[in-house]
């Protein structure tokens, strides 16, 4: 009786609360956490980009909303949140994903005791594949508080954590951040001279420079500019 209910229960989104309409293809298969409309307002993009040769994956745009979501999840301990962020990108990556190790950027200890959980784990275990805590935080450094010189030397602060071995595997770096990508390079770089077979980073978002957007923005408007004026000259054109 109980599983009857279920499935007929309308699915609701945990960021806004509303009821999710199952109007399109995707949801026909799977009922997910987050409606379309708070999705969009995440501003999804996938960029792929090389950082220091290693192939870099990110899924969304740092905006604010992100930012209110991921502080939710971070800094409330509203563990609920953590499925949100990869929900409708899980199926995909499974299947891309499906012969790798996920290691999990470091964080202090001390801090997931009092949270009760490991926010980067919670984010990326619906990938369902092992992780492999690699690589520990050595104190309690947070990337808020250093300037960008100070960003690249983040390898200082970390340590391999013993008796742990990466060798021969394939390995995917996954993190709910990336700014500088500082940490994205220490921790590849110690995967790979601890026998990493191979590694890729994946990441939930990433920030992106402020000018850079506005120029994309200003690029993209143009494009769709050209081609509304490409298709206007060829009605235009066309004999009654």
């Amino acid at each position: 009786m109980q599983s009857e209910q279920s499935s007929t229960t309308t699915p609701f989104c945990k960021v806004c609360f509303k009821d999710i309409r199952r109007y399109d293809f995707a949801s026909l298969f799977e009922d997910y956490p987050i409606c379309p409309t708070c999705f969009n307002s995440m501003e999804p993009k996938t960029v792929v980009t090389m950082l220091d040769g290693i192939k870099t994956t990110s899924l969304f745009v740092y905006n604010e909303k992100v930012k209110q979501m991921l502080y939710q999840c971070k800094g409330c301990f509203d563990i609920e949140m953590a499925e949100i962020f990869l929900s409708r990108h899980k199926a995909f990556l499974r299947r891309k994903y499906r012969n790798w190790t996920l290691v999990p950027a470091p964080s202090y200890g001390s801090k997931d005791q009092v949270r009760g959980f490991n926010h980067v784990v919670e984010i990326f275990k619906g990938l369902e594949r092992p992780f492999i805590h690699a690589i520990m935080k050595t104190d309690n450094v947070k990337q808020a508080d250093l300037n960008f010189a100070e960003r690249q030397q983040i390898g200082k602060h970390l340590s391999w954590s013993g008796g742990v071995s990466v060798a021969g595997l394939n390995i995917l770096f996954v993190d709910d951040l990336m700014t500088t990508g500082a940490t994205a390079k220490a921790c590849a770089k110690m995967l790979l001279e601890h026998g990493a077979s191979r590694v890729e980073i994946l990441v939930m978002a990433r920030t992106i420079d402020p000018k850079k957007r506005k120029e994309n923005e200003i690029s993209f408007s143009q494009k769709l500019r050209q081609i509304v004026d490409g298709i206007k000259k060829k009605i235009r054109g066309k004999p009654n």
